[in-house]
């Protein structure tokens, strides 16, 4: 395969994070995700196999895209899929992006089984820039996902337990590598974890442990990239904008304390929280114990959950923030090469790798 016209290199990364920053999700809160403080050094960290892309008009960048390739399971076999993200257009630039046949040919591999993107609901833009492509490529709606912003103080009703619930140690890493891929297996578009080093910054010590006796029954990790990747609120409108000038209020009804604009968030994502078999007593117990050590150090954490997770009636009864986002799987028509089929009530991406 020849060289693409459209990867980018370390040199570019300060001009995709202008590309990045240039305009926010709207809505009530108008949020920034970004990638401070060098946006293809901060793709770079996400392990696996980074590819950034840009498009550019002469000299000017005006475009950029990623495509994260990692191995994850689908129908329980190990497989190679792309996660598409960061597809984004100057919004200071008023001509074509210039993402063309070239640059969507240039997504596509031969050593790739599955190709999938994300895009918050109200992103048109970013839907449009795909849907112009149809004729090469083809959008299937995958599954809907949504991110959950909580309080660490918000109550979760939570079974009484025998159980231990306790902060992994070093000692911990080969049954909870065995647990995470036992029940990680069972879903699609979950990581195959081969050591916890392939995910940047990520400790042994950042997981909690939910036991019965020596059997593993859930587990999750307090993981903060806010080193490598931000949300950043530009802000707030209408009745978010009312509900920021009684912040107090917020707290004792369970909500975040609504952060200042233009500052990135602070917060860990409750990342690869698994339970055996999808007991949702288990996935109870873990979130009651797991939030009160969230509560030592943060006022806010970040769940993301698709629509058909077991877990998502239970975190939309919570007080919060939240916003939906769109899965849609990428295929390419003119491609002979048959890829794996993700079902949809089984995915289960992690929401940190998103």
């Amino acid at each position: 395969m020849s060289e693409s016209k459209y990867l980018a290199s370390a040199e570019d990364g300060k001009e995709i994070l202008r590309i990045l920053e240039s305009s926010a999700a709207k809505g009530s809160i108008e949020l920034l995700y970004t990638r401070r403080p060098d946006a293809y050094a901060s793709y770079m960290k996400e392990g696996g196999e980074p590819r950034v892309f840009v498009s550019r008009n002469g000299t000017r960048t005006v475009g950029t895209c990623a495509e994260l390739i990692r191995e994850v399971y689908i129908g329980g076999e190990v497989c190679r899929a792309a996660y598409v993200c960061g597809l984004k257009k100057d919004a200071e630039y008023d001509g074509g992006v210039g993402f063309g046949v070239r640059f969507i040919r240039d997504l596509w591999r031969e050593d790739i089984d599955f190709y999938f993107f994300s895009v918050v609901a109200d992103n048109t833009e970013a839907q449009n820039m795909f849907a112009k492509g149809k004729r090469i490529i083809s959008m299937k709606p995958l599954a809907e996902y949504k991110t959950y912003i909580l309080n660490p103080k918000v109550k979760v009703k939570a079974p009484k337990h025998a159980f231990s619930f306790r902060q992994a140690t070093k000692a911990d890493i080969p049954k909870l590598l065995e647990f995470l891929n036992t029940e990680g297996r069972k879903k699609d578009l979950f990581p195959v974890i081969k050591s916890l080093d392939q995910f940047h910054k990520l400790h042994y010590s950042d997981f909690y442990l939910l036991e019965n006796n020596d059997e593993l029954l859930a587990c999750a990790a307090l993981w903060n990239q806010s080193d490598y990747k931000q949300y950043v609120v530009k802000k707030y409108r209408g009745l978010m904008k009312a509900a920021r000038a009684v912040n107090p209020l917020l707290g004792a009804l369970q909500y975040i304390h609504l952060p200042r604009e233009n500052e990135p968030l602070d917060f860990p994502m409750l990342s690869f929280a698994l339970c055996k078999n999808d007991q949702e007593d288990y996935y109870r117990i873990l979130l009651h114990e797991i939030k009160k050590e969230i509560k030592k150090s943060y006022g806010m954490f970040v769940i993301g959950l698709p629509k058909e997770h077991f877990a998502t009636p239970i975190l939309e009864r919570l007080p919060g923030i939240s916003f939906e986002t769109k899965l849609y799987e990428i295929t390419f028509p003119w491609s002979e090469k048959k890829g794996r089929t993700a079902v949809p009530e089984k995915i289960y991406p992690e929401c940190g790798l998103l």
